[in-house]
């Protein structure tokens, strides 16, 4: 797995939660004798409320037929028909997304047909964002012809943002948190036949991975998980014990820019790797488990999950 095949699968998980998303807001406007402007606000308002409510009919049915939403990634581009398609299984919950208007601006066509709108929305995730576009006027009914997501960069730091879109490994470092294979019985007990296979396949998924470091605790088990892959990249294994977090952060926290490390620890070490290097949501291991392997991302967007097993 090469960097430039990483980032491809967390933009690909990452593409879920960059999606239009809003809450609140008014009824359809045609049943509202109101001026256009507050009958363009309750359309939108409408939209993002079917969103935060999983109403695929109400959100979809207020675009025109050809209508094109443009979202945060250079990538997507889609007609409606194509948009929906890929929503579906976010409309199948009890909420597809939600972002909530702070503010908003309607701008009407001299011809009354058509007008242009900007809004800021809240996230919770990526804080402010902007929703804008055009509505068109049909059959006495405003329709939304384009809606366009995108994250506001400020200015202070949108040189830093703008050399890592050209160069992703330029600012990026990728971290490999997995669990020690299955081991014998003993004190410190050695891998078993299946956590040495375990330990060659886990070799096999990082062959064209960046490593720069391997790290494991001071344990015969998770040293040995380490070994096929310091092996193949050689790099030699460094020993860190498995309480002193602190350490083995920081080291974590020193891989070069456009590398990956990669650090073997236990079922009950290894959510705690993951909080330190940022991860907020919670990561539970069984005792049985050995196959979940773990992969950050840290950018300057923030540290990113992936969730993969082997």
């Amino acid at each position: 797995m090469s960097s430039r095949g990483i980032r491809p699968l967390l933009l690909g998980a990452l593409l879920v939660a960059t999606l239009l998303t809003a809450a609140g807001g008014a009824g359809r406007a045609a049943e509202r004798d109101e001026g256009p402007t507050a009958r363009i606000e309750a359309v939108l308002d409408s939209l993002h409320r079917a969103a935060a409510e999983g109403d695929e009919e109400t959100y979809f049915g207020l675009f025109t037929p050809e209508a094109i939403f443009l979202g945060t990634d250079a990538g997507e581009r889609w007609t409606i028909e194509e948009f929906r398609a890929f929503a579906l299984p976010y409309f199948e919950r009890d909420s597809a997304w939600t972002y909530t208007p702070t503010q908003r601006h309607v701008t009407l066509l001299p011809d009354g047909r058509a007008a242009f709108f900007d809004e800021l929305l809240d996230q919770e995730k990526y804080g402010v964002c902007r929703g804008s576009g055009l509505l068109r006027l049909i059959d006495g009914e405003w329709r939304i012809a384009q809606y366009h997501l995108t994250f506001p960069i400020p200015n202070e730091v949108a040189g830093q943002v703008t050399r890592w879109i050209r160069d992703p490994a330029a600012g990026t470092r990728w971290i490999f948190v997995v669990r020690h294979a299955e081991k014998n019985t003993g004190e410190d007990p050695s891998l078993s036949v299946t956590g040495l296979a375990r330990a060659k396949r886990l070799a096999l998924i990082l062959e064209d991975a960046p490593i720069r470091a391997c790290f494991a605790s001071e344990y015969r088990r998770t040293v040995e998980t380490a070994r096929p892959v310091s092996r193949q990249s050689e790099v030699p294994v460094t020993g860190i014990p498995a309480r002193d977090l602190d350490t083995l952060t920081a080291r974590l926290l020193e891989t070069p820019t456009g590398g990956a490390a990669l650090v073997v620890g236990h079922s009950n070490t290894v959510p705690a790797i993951l909080a330190r290097l940022g991860i907020e949501e919670e990561v539970v291991i069984e005792e049985g488990e050995y196959g979940a392997l773990f992969l950050v991302q840290l950018s300057p967007l923030g540290p990113e999950l992936l969730r993969l097993r082997f």
